[in-house]
């Protein structure tokens, strides 16, 4: 789960000003720490969240959701098929902007399906489950990328 920056600088500020500054008894050192976090706090309506990755999500999300609902309606079984419906008209309701909007609701249709499926027989919602899973392997691997920097750039650092 990714944070947003204006979360994460005022978690710092935060921090910097309850937890760090007690303890500094400098009035220079005192007047730095002030200046940084009235830099924090300027900048923190000035960051973006990057969108591409959020958009991989909600598509990644989409996606999988679309592909269980059709392994479940063509199942044959009622359960599964009343599931893969309601996932279809859950998707068509998912407002197209803004992202967080259409992330929230992804999520949520996301979490009400992996709830129905526990009460449906294993063999029936086994595909759909393995459509899911894509989308949470997937997801693992994105997030992973953005924490570590690629092999490549690390080997031609020398």
């Amino acid at each position: 789960m990714l944070i947003p920056p204006e979360q994460l600088i005022d978690g710092c500020v935060r921090t910097l000003l309850e937890t760090v500054l007690p303890g500094i008894e400098s009035r220079f050192a005192r007047g730095q720490l002030y200046a940084v976090a009235d830099v924090l706090r300027n900048l923190r309506d000035r960051v973006e969240e990057k969108a591409a990755p959020l958009e991989l999500e909600a598509q990644s999300l989409r996606d999988s959701l679309e592909r269980a609902a059709g392994v479940l309606r063509a199942s044959g079984d009622t359960a599964a098929y009343d599931v893969g419906l309601r996932i279809e008209n859950s998707l068509a309701a998912v407002p197209a902007a803004p992202l967080a909007a259409c992330l929230g609701a992804l999520h949520t249709v996301m979490t009400s399906t992996l709830e129905a499926l526990d009460g449906i027989a294993e063999d029936v919602v086994q595909g759909a489950k393995a459509a899911l899973g894509g989308h949470f392997a997937a997801q693992a691997v994105r997030e992973l990328m953005l924490l570590k920097p690629s092999l490549l750039s690390e080997i031609s650092k020398g």
